[in-house]
């Protein structure tokens, strides 16, 4: 497919995106949906002593072409996708901000944080308010019901945020990072070193990361089949962190490995499944090749070895997980 546009429709696509960022945010260019009911954590044995809580923090609306590009865009190189994504006025529902806690037998590890009521206040965003607070509410659309934030999600699985003391960051837009400001300083924050080069219109919230120590960098290592370079997160060599970069240039993932089987929490690598298997591209991706590179990892580990791959925004995840923890696993095409 060619990733070039005429003239005249690249100038359409910039000057809507233009046009998107002086008008009024995402939230009043259609009726507000209605907050949906607060959802509750759910657990899910995986056995071994390991078990993964599923935690909707915070709600989130995008662009249709932000979660995915028609075809006839899907090749559009990457300096276009963003204007080509900001020219579309039509707005998905509200889709979960998922985080994930693994309550494992040597420690209990936080998969992102999720949302937060207070998106889009100057107190946000901090020391980015006056460029990103202007921005990011032309972009998306988010928040947080009473109940659906971070703090009653983990209380309500019976740990306390004190029992955490990792918390691993697959990327730092908003709706990952949301909830830092509530994390104890006890709380380790791993973060690739990718991810932490700044880069312009990639959205990262780099200015909300803590500057006090917590703040730590993936070490990658060795190589482990399809997934290439890791990081161990526990002695046993079950839980360890996989470059995932597209997204953005540093996204990182998760990897549960049960020995027969492994779940792998892919973050905002795609929206779901099928975008993998059938390379859909969304129209936030830094990087299109990197992307595609990342979907073909993600279907070689499939074929190392039965799992699955839970993403942070994808509404089959409960059903997902579900099925796997009866033994139902997914093969790979």
């Amino acid at each position: 497919m060619s990733n070039t546009l005429s003239l005249p429709r690249r100038l359409g696509h910039v000057a809507r995106m233009i046009a998107a960022f002086a008008g009024p945010p995402v939230m009043r260019w259609s009726p507000r949906p209605t907050l949906p009911a607060t959802p509750r954590p759910t657990a899910h044995d995986l056995g071994q002593g390991i078990t993964l809580w599923r935690l909707p923090v915070g709600l989130v609306r995008i662009r249709n072409r932000h979660r995915a590009l028609p075809p006839e865009l899907a090749g559009v190189d990457d300096k276009l996708r963003f204007p080509v994504m900001m020219s579309d006025r039509q707005i998905t529902g509200w889709l979960d901000c998922t985080a994930w806690l693994i309550d494992h037998p040597e420690r209990r590890i936080l998969i992102d944080t999720g949302e937060s009521a207070a998106f889009g206040t100057p107190a946000y965003f901090g020391d980015a308010a006056k460029r990103m607070g202007a921005v990011y509410p032309k972009i998306i659309d988010a928040t947080a019901a009473a109940g659906n934030d971070l703090p009653a999600m983990i209380t309500a699985t019976g740990h306390a945020l004190t029992d955490i003391d990792l918390c691993v960051l697959t990327h730092t837009h908003s709706d990952h990072i949301g909830n830092l400001d509530v994390l104890p300083r006890t709380t380790r924050l791993l973060v690739s070193p990718e991810e932490l080069v700044p880069a312009a219109r990639s959205g990262r919230l780099l200015a909300k990361l803590p500057q006090d120590g917590r703040l730590h960098q993936t070490a990658w290592r060795g190589a482990q089949g399809a997934f290439g370079v890791v990081m161990p997160l526990t002695e046993r060599g079950d839980i360890f962190v996989i470059p995932t970069p597209g997204h953005t240039a540093g996204h990182q993932s998760v990897v549960i490995d049960l020995g027969d089987r492994r779940i792998i929490l892919a973050g905002d690598a795609a929206f779901d499944d099928s975008q993998v298997a059938d390379n859909v591209i969304p129209g936030i991706v830094e990087q299109r090749a990197a992307t595609l590179a990342t979907y073909d990892m993600l279907r070689r580990a499939g074929l190392e070895k039965p799992g699955l791959t839970l993403f942070t925004h994808d509404p089959a995840n409960a059903a997902k997980l579900a099925r796997f923890t009866q033994g139902i696993v997914p093969t790979a095409s």
